[in-house]
């Protein structure tokens, strides 16, 4: 039974190279230390006992030490990728802004239908982004 254990932790071993992950090196381990068990004692019950013991431990292991790391997550609840990188930003109304009818309006290097949020809002204006609704840009003036 020896050389079956130690036949099945240099397959698995052999396996693990091939899987991007450390997904099978605990079980190789396991087997391993199931080998080495019996080289002590023939009790099958001991060997697989080893086998359970050992790779759980390694399982355990490789998600709390190797796995992904939460704590490192810095919580973050405004989505600021995408086109959702233009809330809060301001600039000038370079035509007139309207309630109801969007206009075409330059944004940084990029070409957006513009709306006013609350009222119409006249051509000089800086107006700041509020919300990015498919492809308009929702603004209100800087001052509110």
């Amino acid at each position: 039974m020896t050389q079956i254990w130690f036949i099945a932790a240099a397959v698995l071993l052999l396996a693990e190279l091939l899987v991007p992950t450390f997904f099978i090196l605990p079980f190789a381990i396991g087997s391993f230390f199931a080998g080495l068990a019996s080289l002590f004692t023939d009790d099958q019950n001991i060997q697989l006992s080893t086998f359970v013991i050992f790779s759980l431990v390694g399982v355990y292991l490789s998600v709390k030490v190797f796995g992904p790391r939460n704590k490192e997550k810095k919580s973050n609840s405004g989505f600021t990728e995408g086109a959702n990188k233009y809330i809060g930003m301001t600039f000038v109304a370079t035509k007139e802004l309207d309630i109801y009818d969007s206009t075409m309006q330059h944004v940084y290097g990029d070409d957006w239908q513009v709306v006013s949020k609350d009222r119409r809002i006249p051509v000089g204006t800086e107006v700041k982004v509020v919300n990015v609704n498919g492809t308009k840009l929702e603004v209100q003036t800087k001052e509110g």
